[in-house]
């Protein structure tokens, strides 16, 4: 059996796993690979139940630099503090201008994120620097998710009319 053509729309890493997401003819398909252990997962067209397309900074990665950037600057800074010499003020503005840089770059350009929801699972995609390659990967998937979406067999006809308004009755004598 031939195996369909898978293409890499993009890549997720995280301290643990690592996920690739392909492109096939009937499917967005995750590939998450942790430790030894391979997973591979489907979101099917034809379920697709809503796609996102949304900027986010991210909160890990802000506290993750900021707390990189006090580690390697904070002895730098008391050393500067300290003796006020130039060799110390250059050592503390390069070991803190990676993860500075980092962050400023990160809140400046934020991060595109593709999110294919479907009924059972969900792919998520996400791009740093690539922002047509996200717009391109968006208007792919929603493209093939409305072509491979049942459609209605008939329109759903209009409301009918509400009813008249009954007269009251008369009163009754007797």
């Amino acid at each position: 059996m031939a195996t369909a053509e898978r293409i890499l729309l993009g890549k997720v890493s995280s301290l643990s796993s690592r996920q690739k997401v392909f492109r096939t003819a009937d499917a967005v398909e995750v590939q998450e690979t942790e430790g030894y252990d391979l997973t591979r997962r489907r979101v099917w067209f034809d379920e697709v139940l809503l796609v996102t397309y949304h900027r986010e900074v991210g909160a890990a990665f802000v506290v993750t630099m900021l707390a990189f950037g006090s580690i390697f600057g904070l002895p730098g800074l008391i050393m500067l503090v300290t003796e006020r010499s130039l060799a110390v003020a250059v050592y503390f503005a390069v070991a803190v201008l990676p993860f500075v840089l980092a962050l400023a770059l990160r809140l400046a350009l934020r991060l595109d994120v593709v999110t294919v929801y479907g009924r059972r699972t969900k792919a998520r995609v996400h791009f740093w620097f690539g922002k047509a390659k996200a717009r391109q990967v968006y208007q792919q998937v929603t493209r093939l998710a409305r072509e491979r979406q049942p459609r209605p067999c008939a329109p759903i006809p209009p409301r009918p009319p509400p009813p008249p308004s009954v007269p009251s009755l008369p009163p009754t004598v007797g």
